[in-house]
Formats: structure tokens, C-alpha cells, sequence
């Protein structure tokens, strides 16, 4: 009954949603303002704390607070160290404890042991329907009293609000969910340069065999072949691969072939594939994006190009020691870029950029307006003190001084400001993700790399606008690092193909569908849907690594018959009908939002 209850809030929640997305980019700043106004005379009412003149609860800071945080999307455990650390410390007299589930090794049994607990962390950051599962069990504190208290989450209102009523609680008053990766450019809005998933390649290479036109995958994987037969290690003499994957991002299925999946217009959700058609397929479907990215993966490697540690690797191991030494050829995940691509690279002709195979079709969601699928919450456990500490601490994330820290890091190191109040990065700023840079003592030490947000998680996604720039936080995007950029490299993209970038390129070659990014509320499992899920997901990962690494075309075709015969035991079919329940909802929101 609980499935069908959430469900049931999130449909009424879908027809909130589509009523604004028919607003304006006016309209829809001009309700969130409103709507601040709104909460700030509520904030005066609060009992958390004492109130300044202003009705912002005055918080002191005269005792240093540690935030232990429950973290899904953390690469990194333990406490928040270097820079990040300093400004929190600086700024709020703040320290971060981070517990990251994916890096503890046995995610499941961390979260079973600290939910049975009653004590998940002070700060929780959760998938969507972990988080109705916690609301449920009363792990999640209301914050509704104190969250627009403060003058920066006012500006969400909207999407934050919209959110907890699809949870069914925001129409009782309640407040247990912030989205993350939200945005203030409008529902549809897409403001980067590429797509998140599509084949970029070292230019130099590329053009070092002849830079093919390329019709097919397979077309690709024979260039492919030729960069690693004429380029076979890096410039210290370290093997290099065409493809190196990593497995500890493993769910219901291997990520990686999920990545590439959208290359074939599809988006995997747990047992369905959403395609770029608004349908909605399962995951196992023969000419379906996932079974299509595993064929291509098989055919790599059995031309040789894959690296052979890709099943066993983690991913801190492939990320340091291969894609920063460009030890990998073929990068897919847009911001794998940002492990190589600078400014001195890009004139030496050394920049990974996309190369079109006219055969592919991308999957892209327009940018997080209303969230990523993902939530931030406080946890019930914590005293009104400390609630108000972290409130104080997650609107100061969402601020333009936090988002600037979060996404744009530190001025005068990492960038300066320009006459008209633009941005641009320095050297250090260039380098930060491909060099270890060392950060002066004023700023915190150590290295930056090591000091950045390991929360690795926003409330507020980088392609918002910030205000005091009038452009987005993410330095990619800035106009002068465009400018910067223009390399050696770029012109002879641009010049090549004929766009200003990967997204024009595909536009104009009608080869990217762009789909709303919907975020709601959606029923978690019951206690049977979560054991066939379980086993099934299992079953595939297992099963996909060994398909990839398959002897011949025979064991391949085997292994993916065997793993549908042997699913249909575990309950596929069950599960492939639930999940496409659940997300029908979301494809309908898409359409709705197109028409």
C-alpha cells in the first residue's frame, strides 16, 4: 500500500510540475522570489535559535561542530581535510566526518547496520527512494521550521517544496529532502558543451591516423586498434589501452556499459531502458542500448583493446594511474576530460574531443532544474543546536560564496577576477584535476586535489548562473576559459567537423535527443521486489564482465542466453513490470514537458 500511496503523490506531483513548466524564465524567478519573501516571515516564527534583526536566526559560532555525513556519492572517507576543510572551519566553524558506503566495502551491510541503529548521520545523502524509506522509518528530521530561515535555499523553494509534496509530505507541512544538483536556469535549460556520454579521443592521435569518417562502432574500434598499434604506451613507456573500465560503480548492472548505453539513445533505470522514443524496454532486450554497449565492449576486447585489470581495478587506480597519464584512449563520462584537457595540452594538440560516428544517437536530460535523483537530509537524531548548525551549513552550500567555493574554488589561487567581474582561472586553476598542485599554507596546504569538496555531492549543480558573475559556476563554461581554450586543438576541430562543439555538432546532425530532467519521489522496494532485484542484479554484473571477457562470439552468445533463461527463475519478468510502473510516470512527465 505504501508503493502505491507514494506513487499516487508523485502523479499529482508530475501535474504541479508540468503547470510550471510552462512559465517563463521570468515568471519562474519572479515566483521563487515571492515565494522567499514568504518564508523568510515564516523563519521569523522559528525556535531554533535566536533571531537577528533581519529575522535570520542568529547562530553562534563560538563552538566548533562536527557533521558526520551519510554519503552515497563519496569517494572518500573519513574527515574533510585541506582547503575545503579550512574554508568550513573559517567560515562556519564547521569539520566534516564523511561516511562513504561505495569505498567502506559492503555498502548494503553499513546502511542495514546504521538504520537499524536509529542513527543513519547527522547529514544524510541518499538515492530517492532510500531517502522515502527513511523518512518512513523516522531517520529524517522535519526541517521545515528553520530551512528558508536563512535567505539562500528561498531561491529553490520551488523545486525543494515540489519535491517533499511528492514525497506526500510537503502538503502536511513537512521538510525532510533537499535535491540535489538543482539549478536556477529554468526546467529545460542546457548550458554545457558536451553531452554526458559520447567517444572522445587524444586529437593527436586521432589525426595521427588519418583522422577516419567514421559510420559504425565498429569503424571506431578499428581506429581505435590503429592508435593503439601506432601509440602503444604513454611518453613515459607505460602500457596504454583503448578502454579501461572499473567495477566498484556496479549496481544492477556493469556502469560502465550503462554509460555507453546512452550512445544508443537509451538510459537504464534498474530493469528498464527509457529511450530517446519516450518508451520504455527491459534492460535485456536484444536491441537494446545495454545489450548493444556489451556487444561493442566484446568486440574491443577481442581486438585487443581492452585493458585486462578493467574487472578488478577500482576506480581511484584507473582515474590516477591511467586516465591522468593518458594511459586510456577512449574517455566516454564528459567530465573524464577534465583528468587531461588543458590549455597547454590543447595547443600541443593533446586534448580528448569527441569524434562523431554517424551510426549513434544520443540520450541527453536537459540540466538538473528540479534535481538529480539524489537528496540531502538531516538526520532525526540531532539536537536543535545542532540543527540549526547544519540548516545555517546547507544554505551556506547553497549560497553564491558556497557554490563559488564548491564549484569554482579559490580566488586568487585558483582564479582571479577580472575588471568586469567575470572570472578567469589561473595556471593552478588549469591544472587542478591533472597535476598535483600544491596549495599555499595561507589557503591550507597540502595538496588541492586532496583538499577539494569530498562530499562530492551539491545541492546546487555547477550549470547555475551565478549572480555576482552572470555566468555559470562551473569554470568550463566560463567565457574566458572558452576563449582559453581555443587551441590548437579546437580549431582544428572546428574547422574539421564544422560546430562550435560536440552539442552543435550533434544538433545539427540530428544525433542528440535532449529530454527534460524530471526528479520526483518513486516508490521504493518491498521486500520481494528487493530480493529479485538483489539477485538479478547480481546475476547481470556477473555475468556482463564475463561477456565482455568471453573467448569467442559462441561463449559470448551463450552467456547472454543462459543469463535470460537463468533470470526468468530469479523473477525477471516480475521485476521488468514493476519498474516499468515505476517509471512510467517519469517518461509521461517527459512528454508532457515536450508538448
Amino acid at each position: 500500500m505504501k508503493a502505491k500511496r507514494v506513487l499516487s503523490l508523485s502523479l499529482a506531483a508530475i501535474m504541479v510540475a508540468m503547470s510550471m513548466l510552462g512559465c517563463s524564465q521570468t515568471d519562474t524567478a519572479s515566483s521563487t522570489a515571492e515565494g522567499g519573501e514568504t518564508a523568510s516571515a515564516a523563519g521569523d516564527a522559528t525556535s531554533g535559535g535566536e533571531e537577528g534583526g533581519s529575522g535570520t536566526p542568529e547562530v553562534s559560532h563560538d563552538e566548533e561542530v562536527t557533521f558526520e555525513i551519510y554519503d552515497v556519492a563519496a569517494n572518500f572517507q573519513g574527515e574533510q581535510v585541506g582547503w575545503f576543510g579550512k574554508v568550513l572551519k573559517d567560515e562556519l566553524n564547521v569539520k566534516l566526518n564523511i561516511i562513504a558506503p561505495q569505498v567502506s566495502g559492503d555498502a548494503n551491510s553499513l546502511y542495514q547496520t546504521r538504520t537499524a541503529s536509529g542513527n543513519l548521520g547527522d547529514i544524510v545523502i541518499l538515492d530517492n527512494a532510500d531517502m522515502l524509506d527513511c523518512v518512513d522509518s523516522g531517520l529524517i528530521m522535519n526541517i521545515a521550521d528553520v530551512v528558508y530561515s536563512f535567505g539562500n535555499l528561498n531561491e529553490y523553494q520551488e523545486q525543494i517544496d515540489q519535491f517533499n509534496q511528492g514525497m506526500g509530505v510537503g502538503d502536511e507541512g513537512g521538510i525532510y529532502a533537499i535535491p540535489c544538483n538543482m539549478n536556477n536556469n529554468g526546467p529545460t535549460a542546457f548550458v554545457g558543451e558536451t553531452v554526458a556520454s559520447a567517444p572522445r579521443v587524444p586529437w593527436d592521435y586521432y589525426v595521427g591516423v588519418g583522422a577516419p569518417e567514421m559510420k559504425t562502432t565498429d569503424d571506431l574500434l578499428n581506429m581505435l586498434k590503429d592508435m593503439m598499434e601506432k601509440y602503444p604506451t604513454n611518453s613515459n613507456g607505460d602500457p596504454a589501452y583503448a578502454i579501461s573500465m572499473w567495477p566498484d560503480w556496479d549496481g544492477e548492472s556493469i556502469a560502465n556499459a550503462n554509460l555507453i548505453a546512452q550512445w544508443y539513445g537509451c538510459m537504464p533505470y534498474g530493469a528498464i531502458l527509457q529511450t530517446t522514443e519516450n518508451t520504455i524496454i527491459p534492460l535485456t532486450d536484444d536491441e537494446g542500448g545495454y545489450k548493444k554497449a556489451l556487444d561493442f565492449l566484446f568486440k574491443a576486447n577481442q581486438m585487443g583493446l581492452v585493458d585486462p585489470d578493467s574487472a578488478t581495478q577500482d576506480w581511484t587506480t584507473v582515474c590516477e594511474t591511467k586516465m591522468k597519464q593518458k594511459r586510456v584512449y577512449l574517455f566516454w563520462y564528459n567530465w573524464q576530460n577534465g583528468f587531461w584537457n588543458t590549455p597547454s595540452h590543447g595547443e600541443s594538440r593533446e586534448n580528448y574531443m569527441y569524434v562523431p560516428v554517424e551510426e549513434l544517437h544520443y540520450y541527453q536530460q536537459s540540466d538538473s532544474y528540479y534535481g538529480d535523483g539524489r537528496v540531502w537530509g538531516v538526520g532525526s537524531s540531532v539536537d536543535d543546536n545542532k540543527k540549526l548548525r547544519i540548516v545555517e551549513f546547507l544554505d551556506w552550500l547553497a549560497s553564491p560564496e558556497g557554490l563559488q567555493y564548491q564549484h569554482s574554488s579559490l580566488e586568487g589561487f585558483i582564479y582571479t577576477v577580472n575588471d568586469d567581474g567575470t572570472y578567469t582561472l589561473t595556471q593552478e586553476g588549469q591544472d587542478r584535476f591533472t597535476a598535483s598542485i600544491e596549495v599555499p599554507e595561507e589557503y591550507g596546504g597540502g595538496y588541492w586535489s586532496d583538499g577539494n569538496d569530498q562530499i562530492n555531492q551539491w545541492i546546487v549543480g555547477s550549470a547555475a548562473k551565478n549572480p555576482l558573475t552572470g555566468e555559470p559556476y562551473d569554470p568550463s563554461l566560463w567565457a574566458s576559459t572558452i576563449e582559453m581554450n581555443k587551441t590548437a586543438t579546437t580549431n582544428e576541430w572546428i574547422e574539421m567537423f564544422g560546430a562550435e562543439n560536440e552539442v552543435k555538432y550533434m544538433e545539427a546532425h540530428d544525433e542528440v535527443t535532449m529530454l527534460p530532467n524530471i526528479n520526483i519521489p518513486l516508490p521504493s522496494d518491498d521486500t520481494d521486489i528487493a530480493l529479485i532485484r538483489s539477485q538479478c542484479g547480481d546475476l547481470i554484473s556477473d555475468t556482463s564482465w564475463k561477456m565482455v571477457f568471453a573467448a569467442d562470439q559462441a561463449a559470448y552468445d551463450q552467456l547472454w542466453t543462459d543469463l535470460k533463461t537463468q533470470l526468468e527463475g530469479l523473477g525477471w519478468d516480475q521485476l521488468v513490470e514493476y519498474d516499468t510502473e515505476k517509471y512510467q510516470p517519469v517518461v509521461d512527465a517527459k512528454i508532457a514537458a515536450m508538448e
